[in-house]
């Protein structure tokens, strides 16, 4: 086995697991939306959870290349320089889809989950526009996690006055009774989401820099002479 081999297995396998994490990250909250109320696509805990930056991103652009990458390792006619090769131009798609999770996970994180967002939870409050993802949006970012270190996103009602107009309204009660699990869900799903995506663009890249030199200096003779 060449270097650029083993160089290329351990990309795979770093990429494996990463994917997997990301796909795990992604399906949190989602699976949280479903438990609390039993119902998809109604009460998310961020808008950013449905761009699927895990489930897409950091996951599904991410598997062709870890596919080509440890099918390279076997006596196959992916251990060639076709193969490496191919692996380079998939290791492409895997950086799109890391960059697409960071970016998505760094919005996610600036503004918080959705209740902090726009003092709602409900998924038609959402604005899945591209606008919201262009560098000027991202300019205007603030990174001060005022959402999280505040003691509530929502407006704060004097008890008496809502006492007094019967104004009690059990939606919004549950969104406080919830708000900081919320918090901890989004936080911890995102910031994972936007390190995996980091890691994952780096080791694609490493990767795109293997398959290269894989297609360049060719892999081990044994095999070389069989599929090259």
């Amino acid at each position: 086995m060449t270097c650029t081999e083993g160089w290329s297995s351990c990309n795979g396998f770093f990429l494996l697991i990463l994917s997997l994490l990301a796909i795990a990250f992604n399906l949190t909250p989602l699976i949280a939306d479903y438990v609390e109320d039993g119902r998809l696509f109604v009460s998310p805990i961020s808008c950013y959870e449905w761009w699927l930056p895990g489930l897409v991103g950091g996951g599904l652009l991410v598997l062709p290349a870890v596919s080509m990458t440890l099918a390279a390792r076997k006596k196959g006619s992916c251990n060639s320089r076709g193969g490496m090769l191919a692996s380079a131009l998939l290791s492409v798609f895997s950086i799109i889809g890391a960059v697409y999770c960071t970016i998505i996970s760094l919005f996610a994180v600036a503004k918080g989950p959705l209740i902090c967002e726009t003092g709602s939870n409900e998924l038609s409050s959402c604005d899945y526009t591209l606008a919201n993802l262009s560098s000027n949006s991202f300019k205007e970012l603030r990174f001060d996690l005022a959402w999280l270190l505040n003691t509530t996103c929502l407006p704060r009602v004097d008890p008496a006055i809502t006492a007094a107009q019967g104004i009690i309204h059990e939606r919004d009660l549950s969104i406080e009774l919830n708000e900081d699990t919320q918090k901890i869900i989004h936080i911890t799903v995102f910031v994972a989401l936007a390190i995996i995506g980091l890691v994952e663009a780096l080791v694609a890249i490493s990767q795109a820099v293997a398959g290269l030199f894989g297609f360049i200096c060719g892999t081990s003779k044994r095999r070389q002479s069989q599929y090259a």
